[in-house]
């Protein structure tokens, strides 16, 4: 009731064509949101870890869906049970059957005597394989000491239920016979002992992959791929069986490098992306317009403002982009995804070049987030685990989840279009998607802001590496201005230039270039349109984003609030008559918005 009152009022006060938020965002907690679509009903669905899910139909009202998508077995059996059971217990590679009968449960169980898997489900990544007729659902079953499998589950409709069918690929086979217990020797054949590659114990860390969080996607030809890997060995890639949606082991891979700069082994693939222990995880590839883009995240998933090394935070996106699906895959500035030793690539002592595109990272103070008390939580921070989708509406979007500045571990999922620039390097919106219509095609082909309309002051914020997230540090924006002369004045100083008949920006801030997009944005949770823009710095990997703000009505009320020019009324955004000394902020006033500073 009182949500309803207070649209209703807002809508009145505001001018004609405008509404106070002709949108509606349901928030939910997803963490690592995998998005996939479902056609027949046109029905968005994100799947995350601990059985977290939710869906919708327009990128912006989320809700959860509670159906037993988790069960592994026709009867809901418990997890100890549903991942003990494949349902594929043979496999064929060159004509020849092997028998395979992978309990997931039992080998994740043999890093901890206390071990549950009910929390060990982590980022599953769903597909529809068209071949298979099926939905297939590619789950982590992370164990400790790297005994841990990327195994597939099946099911006829995306809500399940999902049944266990057998592994892709298992990690920890690192000392004794363990991997007896695996598909190891159905790969590279039979063994009389552990290749010695392997027999690395707690070591294995710097060299082999941690068999968690799968990407599986197809290439533009029509092939399965699974990425897959967290901080460990590194980011690896498989090619699977389009058939049955296990590995291709028809497929084989000559070994390459050596010790822990193997960068191409028999049974795991391909490396393609970090490596020697260094933070990453959560690859996600999408092709998009001739290029297959890896989102990679670094850092620690925490909040941050801890000293420890791995609760301090810095969760943050980096892209890189590759003309083939199994790379190499380089970021902007030529930097490879593959790292050549340990390099620590988040947080303020950050030392590897600043590798990747910094496509956003933690901020605040940005369009209508509030400073200070309860809601700076809206200021983001940690945020990555994301996924992407080049979707059915000629839009891309970037999905992720994020944690907050001031809202202890607690996160939600965030969604933003994302564009190409003229180079073809993503840029994220600076604003959550709220129904925007501007496609990924009209950003070549047409104007969406007209030259005379883009000049103006603005907020400027960059999206610095190295934040010390120990300080939970952010990026926060400065006021410039650009002027019709094609200059930029304020806090930076530079240019900035439009190309005609194209949403294309250009824009100099000193001595660097940075080349985006210039598009309407929400400044939510309002229906203000503004105009904005997202650029890159190709030579460097950071971004900026900007947005045009009115004109501040500096004073106004400051001290004497609502004074009453015959019904010139003072409002907050909640529709209240404002009384007594008024906080610096966006307010209301004959229907227009004012800011007091």
């Amino acid at each position: 009731m009182k949500k309803t009152l207070f649209l209703s009022l807002l809508s009145a006060l505001l001018p004609l064509g405008m509404t106070a938020a002709s949108y509606t965002l349901g928030r939910v907690s997803v963490h690592d949101p995998s998005i996939v679509w479902e056609p027949e009903s046109k029905t968005y669905y994100i799947f995350g870890s601990h059985r977290g899910n939710a869906r919708t139909t327009d990128l912006m009202r989320w809700s959860n869906v509670s159906v037993l998508w988790q069960s592994a077995t026709s009867s809901n059996a418990s997890n100890t049970v549903a991942y003990s059971t494949p349902q594929v217990t043979k496999v064929t590679k060159g004509g020849v059957e092997y028998d395979l009968n992978f309990n997931a449960y039992a080998w994740a169980k043999r890093g901890s005597s206390n071990y549950s898997i009910d929390g060990n489900l982590w980022a599953p990544d769903v597909i529809y394989n068209k071949k298979m007729g099926k939905w297939c659902m590619y789950m982590s079953v992370n164990g400790d000491y790297w005994y841990s499998s990327i195994v597939l589950l099946t099911a006829d409709k995306i809500y399940g239920p999902y049944r266990y069918q057998a592994p892709v690929v298992i990690s920890g086979f690192h000392t004794g016979t363990s991997y007896k217990d695996t598909d190891l020797e159905i790969v590279i054949g039979k063994q009389s002992s552990l290749p010695s590659r392997y027999a690395v114990g707690n070591n294995w860390g710097r060299r082999y992959p941690n068999c968690i969080d799968p990407c599986v996607f197809y290439d533009e030809h029509g092939k399965l791929w699974m990425s897959y890997g967290s901080w460990s060995g590194g980011i690896y890639m498989l090619q699977l069986n389009e058939d049955n949606g296990l590995r291709d082991y028809d497929v084989t891979y000559t070994l390459k490098g050596s010790g822990d700069g193997i960068t191409v082994d028999p049974y795991f693939g391909k490396k393609i992306a970090g490596g020697y222990y260094s933070s990453g995880e959560a690859s996600y590839i999408e092709y998009i317009n001739g290029y297959y883009y890896l989102f990679v995240t670094n850092g620690g998933l925490a909040a941050g403002g801890v000293a420890d090394d791995y609760n301090n935070g810095g969760y943050q996106m980096r892209v890189f982009r590759s003309l083939l699906p199994d790379g190499p895959y380089l970021d902007s500035h030529s930097q490879a995804a593959l790292y050549p030793s340990y390099l620590l690539n988040f947080g303020a002592k950050e030392s590897d070049g600043n590798r990747g595109v910094n496509i956003l990272g933690a901020y605040t103070k940005w369009g209508n987030q509030v400073n200070g008390g309860a809601g700076e939580r809206s200021g983001e921070r940690s945020q990555g685990h994301n996924s992407i989708i080049a979707a059915e509406d000629g839009r891309t979007y970037l999905v992720y989840h994020t944690r907050f500045q001031n809202w202890d571990e607690r996160h939600q999922v965030r969604v933003h279009q994302v564009f190409q620039n003229k180079n073809k390097w993503l840029v994220a919106a600076p604003f959550e998607y709220t129904g925007e219509k501007v496609t990924s095609a009209d950003i070549a082909t047409t104007q969406q802001i007209a030259t005379d309309k883009i000049a103006g002051k603005y907020k400027l914020l960059t999206h610095q590496y190295k934040l010390d997230h120990t300080k939970k540090a952010t990026a926060t924006p400065v006021d410039v201005e650009l002027k019709s002369d094609g200059t930029i004045t304020g806090s930076v100083t530079g240019t900035w230039s439009i190309e005609e008949g194209t949403s294309y920006i250009n824009v100099k801030i000193g001595a660097v270039n940075y080349h985006g997009v210039m598009v309407e944005q929400t400044l939510e949770p309002t229906d203000t349109k503004v105009p904005a823009f997202t650029a890159l710095a190709e030579t460097t990997g950071v971004t900026v984003w900007g947005y045009r703000y009115g004109e501040p009505t500096t004073g106004v009320m400051a001290v004497e609030a609502a004074p009453e020019y015959g019904k010139d009324y003072l409002f907050d955004l909640q529709g209240r008559k404002m009384t007594g000394t008024l906080k610096p902020g966006l307010y209301i006033r004959n229907g227009k918005k004012v800011m007091i500073k």
